[in-house]
């Protein structure tokens, strides 16, 4: 019967991986990345030490997962552990104690060269062993080693302890996470107000490196959400490892019917979350930013609408040319579809709109517009932050009118000006103190009370009041064309009309819209009365 060899730790071959044969990275809007990674290696039978150097500065530590392994024979995982860069001079001769080496020193007569034996490290002195016996030397900044040792990486790696059955190459499947990864959306529209287009409309990615890693032709997943469980310190152990693996074979999204001089990321969906595949590898170095495209289009059909806001008040008094006019401001219309020569799920980002001028130069006419995350068939709309310069309205309060409060009426008192009462007098008389007189006056104190009382049940009921008001909106139009706008308007709850130029449209319990037709260098006017109850 053979016995088995005990194979200590220290023993096992160490097979260095320096870098992965492929990478993919899966960026969040905020929080860490999932990096997944294949790496080819080739390993002993038995009990073998694998290190995986390469990972970014960032690397969470406890998020390590192989997913799948594949090679000649089983493969049997065992513990792993992180170790953080720790490639320095120092670390190179405390490794290389007991190995030959060659201290390299300048000096006015020329290179001096000492080689022997490093036997040990005394701070800022080495102790060598040659033929001629021990010699202690300054630690000098150039040396010479007759190899790399063992252990030492200039970014940090993972150990792996597995256990093989066969010798051969093993394919290894892993994924883990970073930080210093997020991207976050852009869009340029150039909006052409005469051909009513968006002639281009463009959303790029700004992803920056900051991992402390750098990446060769990797692919970039981008999912529109957060992975923020760890907190907010890139650099802090203990994250929590990450079970679920996005599948590679998943069906993409048809690209849009119409593109620029770039492809549209495809699209897919994990849970109830959009992710964007960029089309394209892409290599970036630690500490670079790069903004590849992630949607392209041309020629998006747009609306464009002229609206009052309803956050103004009215003021009272006559209508003046000159008095201070009230903004009106502009929204883009647009159909997240096919026929309009987009069609795929936009993420939510920031926006600038480009209109061109008179020589067909587009000028960036609002920066920092926001949309919401746009579905697939799903409108939605650019509320323009620079009001019309050439569109402008007043809102004034024709006539207002509000039933008064009603009087409680109070006797005064003397002191202010009340009725005074006689004072009690003496009465005498000859029925005074007798059985009947006393009779008689406790039948009045009973009958005085029971007036009393019953005139305290009466209560007066309060009336209702209203309030009445003749509002007028004026529209006023500079251009040199015809255009419509919407008023939005707030109502009173349980509101009455008492006359009206227009009809209202989306009309809710106390808020709706008029549209109204301003001719050419011309005004509009709409004007209506209401009535509500105020208590």
């Amino acid at each position: 019967m053979s016995k088995r060899k005990n194979l200590k730790k220290s023993d096992a071959p160490v097979i260095r991986s320096e870098k992965p044969s492929s990478v993919e990275l899966t960026v969040y809007n905020h929080g860490d990345a999932v990096v997944h990674e294949a790496r080819s290696v080739q390993l002993p039978k038995g009990k073998c030490r694998i290190q995986l150097e390469g990972l970014p500065a960032n690397f969470v530590e406890d998020s390590f997962e192989v997913s799948e392994v594949s090679g000649p024979g089983a493969f049997k995982l065992g513990p792993d552990s992180f170790q953080p860069a720790n490639l320095s001079s120092i670390a190179l001769l405390n490794k290389a104690v007991g190995s030959k080496i060659t201290l390299l020193e300048q000096t006015p007569q020329g290179l001096i060269r000492n080689t022997g034996t490093l036997r040990y490290v005394l701070g800022n002195q080495l102790v060598l062993e040659d033929a001629n016996g021990i010699q202690v030397l300054p630690l000098t900044t150039k040396f010479e080693l007759e190899s790399l040792p063992e252990g030492l990486s200039a970014t940090p790696s993972l150990v792996l302890e597995p256990t093989t059955a066969e010798t051969g190459v093993y394919l290894l499947n892993s994924m883990y996470e970073t930080g210093g990864l997020s991207w976050s959306p852009r869009y340029a529209v150039f909006y052409d107000e005469k051909s009513g287009t968006v002639t281009k409309l463009r959303c790029r990615v700004n992803l920056t490196n900051g991992t402390g890693a750098d990446y060769e032709d990797a692919v970039f997943k981008l999912l529109a959400a957060n992975n923020t469980s760890r907190g907010g310190n890139p650099r802090a152990r203990g994250g929590m490892a990450r079970s679920a693996g996005l599948e590679s074979g998943m069906p993409m999204a048809a690209s849009m019917a119409v593109a620029d001089y770039s492809d549209n990321a495809s699209v897919e969906s994990v849970g109830e979350q959009k992710i964007y595949v960029l089309p394209d590898t892409l290599s970036i170095k630690n500490g670079e930013t790069k903004r590849p495209y992630l949607v392209v289009a041309r020629d998006v059909p747009v609306k464009s609408e002229l609206y009052l806001p309803a956050v103004y008040g009215y003021h009272l008094g006559m209508a003046s040319p000159d008095d201070q006019k009230l903004p009106v401001y502009v929204r883009l219309r647009l159909k997240n579809e096919r026929d309009s020569n987009l069609g795929q799920a936009l993420p939510a980002g920031e926006v600038a709109v480009f209109q061109p001028d008179s020589t067909g130069k587009y000028q960036k006419t609002d920066p920092q517009l926001n949309i919401p995350a746009v579905a697939a068939g799903e409108s939605f709309k650019l509320e323009l932050r620079s009001p019309s310069s050439d569109v402008k309205a007043t809102r004034r309060m024709v006539s207002e009118f509000q039933d008064p409060e009603e009087v409680e009426e109070k006797i005064p008192a003397p002191d202010e000006g009340g009725p005074i009462r006689p004072l009690a007098s003496a009465q005498g008389g000859p029925s005074i103190g007798t059985p009947g007189e006393h009779s008689r006056r406790r039948q009045e104190v009973v009958e005085n009370a029971g007036e009393g009382k019953s005139s305290k049940k009466t209560k007066k009921e309060k009336k209702q009041r209203f309030r009445e008001e003749q509002r007028e909106i004026t529209i006023y139009n500079y251009k040199d064309r015809a255009v419509e706008v919407l008023i939005q308007e707030q109502l009173p709850n349980d509101f009455t009309w008492l006359q009206k130029t227009h009809d209202l449209f989306e009309e809710s319990p106390n808020s709706g819209s008029f549209s109204v037709e301003v001719p050419a260098g011309g005004t509009a006017v709409v004007s209506y009365g209401i009535r509500w109850r105020i208590a």
